[in-house]
């Protein structure tokens, strides 16, 4: 029987030339790849297990981007298991953050998978890049992001209703403090001015804000209700606005009706809501969609 990858990897690239065009910084252009390859899916879309061993993180030079140059292959395990927002870098191209979100073990004569609880910190000015430190979490680490000054991540824990507050000096980076939340929690992202994080309930179809001060976050029970199943949130650039990519059958593939979710900033409140009918989305886009994050080369200037 045929097995398909359906992509098979999480995708993220943080390319510098925003910073680059309004803050001269001293960086190269890196993508980061994480391949997972321990989970395979057959002709009906029934799931392929493997045992670990051959998972990669890739480090790619965009400073060509037409002819991009593989700086680095690390041999950690990661998962393609969550949304494709599992992995991040740094306003200066320092670290990069990968989630190591789901592990495959032995359950008797067959495999099964397990939440892991690892946050890898990869040095990007090392040469060639490496592993720097790896840091414990909580359960199914999964949607990430990293603050605009480079100082503070979030970490979206799905396993255990939670997100987990990372400290970020250089390499060193620490746990300094987990926000419970009602429910599983998908993936958190900053806001502009980095007074603010929005966290992606999942199962309970609502966006929580968080309040930031300092190094300090908070949970206020401030819920905004979205389409059904949101998975990952993105704030524009102009800081205004924020989208949810709603799954609508809980990421199935099942003539359900996708949404995205448009947020405004300033009230905080649900400002409309887009549909995109799953019948006019490929099933091919469907798989790309959950799993491949690329953020733009280009960015518009503040407004």
């Amino acid at each position: 029987m045929p097995a398909y990858r359906a992509v098979g990897l999480s995708l993220g690239a943080a390319v510098l030339l925003c910073n680059l065009a309004f803050n001269p910084v001293h960086a190269k252009p890196f993508m980061i790849v994480g391949l997972d390859e321990k989970l395979l899916w057959d002709d009906d879309g029934k799931p392929i297990l493997s045992v670990p061993g051959k998972d990669q993180v890739l480090i790619l030079d965009l400073a060509n981007p037409e002819n991009p140059k593989t700086v680095a292959s690390l041999p950690l395990k990661n998962s393609v298991v969550g949304p494709p927002v599992n992995l991040d870098i740094d306003p200066t191209g320092s670290i990069a953050l990968v989630a190591d979100s789901v592990d495959v073990t032995k359950d008797g004569d067959a495999l099964k998978q397990v939440p892991d609880n690892k946050v890898y910190v990869i040095d990007l000015k090392a040469n060639p890049p490496k592993l720097a430190a790896t840091v414990t979490v909580g359960k199914q680490p999964s949607g990430l992001s990293i603050s605009s000054d480079g100082k503070m991540a979030l970490v979206a824990n799905r396993g255990d209703n939670s997100v987990s507050v990372l400290s970020i000096n250089g390499s060193d980076v620490k746990v300094t403090d987990t926000i419970a939340l009602p429910d599983s929690v998908a993936h958190v992202a900053f806001t502009l001015d980095g007074k603010r994080a929005l966290a992606v309930r999942f199962p309970a179809h609502k966006v929580s804000v968080l309040d930031i001060a300092g190094d300090k976050v908070t949970y206020n029970k401030v819920d905004l209700p979205t389409g059904q199943w949101p998975y990952n949130v993105a704030v524009t650039p102009n800081g205004k606005l924020a989208l949810t990519s709603d799954n609508g059958g809980a990421g199935s593939s099942d003539g359900s009706v996708d949404t995205t979710s448009v947020i405004d900033r300033k009230p905080t409140r649900r400002a409309s809501s887009i549909v995109w009918w799953s019948a006019t989305v490929p099933r091919a886009w469907r798989f790309r969609r959950r799993e491949i994050s690329l953020s733009p080369p280009f960015c518009a200037a503040p407004t």
